[in-house]
């Protein structure tokens, strides 16, 4: 499993598959110089949810961003 985490706060969000972070790879726009990091808002996760992501995935996102407007999402490689 692969980890994702508020890039902000360092706080782990939640785990994720490998099919999981692809679809993150193919649909959002890589925030850094690293291409391990992406901004979080609602637009970010209608392109995720017509882009074919599943409901556990979006589930944990919109949990991660809670009451905020945008948020950035990393993870670690491998």
């Amino acid at each position: 499993m692969i980890k994702l985490y508020d890039a902000d706060s360092d706080v782990e969000i939640g785990p994720i598959s490998e099919e999981q972070l692809d679809l993150l790879v193919e649909n959002l726009v890589e925030e850094g110089l690293d291409d391990y990091s992406w901004s979080i808002d609602a637009g970010a996760l209608s392109v995720l949810e017509s882009g074919g992501a599943d409901a556990a995935l979006l589930t944990l996102l919109r949990r991660a961003l809670g009451t905020r407007t945008s948020m950035a999402i990393r993870y670690d490689p491998d």
